[in-house]
């Protein structure tokens, strides 16, 4: 099937925002600028505001809810995350340990990812792993959709779990939901698309790929 991407761009101003909070973000000397596409074309607007302060401002770019790689290079104090949604900003928070800050046009709203949100995030993830410590079998889920279709990750990862004697096989398919896995006669799930799916109730634990290292690593 022929898939048409048609770009979306935001109309929402971001510089409203900015000079009514500001103050939030006046402690740090430089600051990452990371969004998702919606906002690619404003990024240059809020680097030319936040340095016209004195602020040493360094751009990731675009990342994805599965790839953060863009505010992994960043080497600054905080990082400033221009979107709509907490989940985008949250994993950049867990991957990077750095001071994450969002900045949504939409709602006007510029507020911290806290150590509350990442600890719940944490504390489920644990859990998760603490439930597939007694799975003998593994399904590995692969997303056939762009962006997300992770295939050698999944052949990596079932290979690692075979070498510790558990049985693993690999899901693909274009829409991964609890419904499509429920024939699937396994005791964990593992996910190599959208990190977002682990909060799905799939009747059995689901652990993302940082999940199952941790995993390997009790066994």
């Amino acid at each position: 099937m022929k898939v048409l991407h048609i770009p979306c761009r935001s109309l929402s101003n971001p510089i409203p925002v900015l000079e009514e909070c500001y103050g939030i973000l006046e402690a740090y000397p430089s600051i990452g600028l990371v969004t998702t596409a919606q906002h690619l074309h404003q990024l240059g607007e809020v680097k030319d505001y936040l340095e016209s302060k004195g602020k040493r401002v360094e751009v990731g770019g675009q990342i994805l809810g599965c790839r953060q790689d863009a505010a992994l290079k960043l080497d600054v104090d905080c990082i400033l995350y221009m979107g709509s949604g907490r989940f985008h900003p949250l994993g950049v928070a867990l991957k990077t340990e750095k001071q994450v800050y969002m900045l949504n046009p939409l709602s006007g709203v510029l507020d911290a990812i806290t150590d509350e949100e990442k600890g719940r995030w944490l504390g489920k993830r644990k859990a998760a792993v603490k439930r597939a410590m007694e799975s003998k079998s593994f399904g590995v889920m692969v997303s056939t959709k762009g962006g997300q279709y992770s295939l050698d990750r999944a052949l990596e990862l079932s290979g690692k779990l075979r070498s510790k004697g558990k049985e693993a096989f690999i899901f693909a398919g274009d829409e991964i939901t609890p419904n499509n896995m429920l024939p699937f006669n396994v005791d964990c799930l593992v996910n190599t698309a959208c990190p977002r799916i682990v909060g799905d109730d799939y009747h059995r634990p689901v652990l993302n790929p940082d999940d199952l290292q941790v995993f390997l690593k009790y066994l």
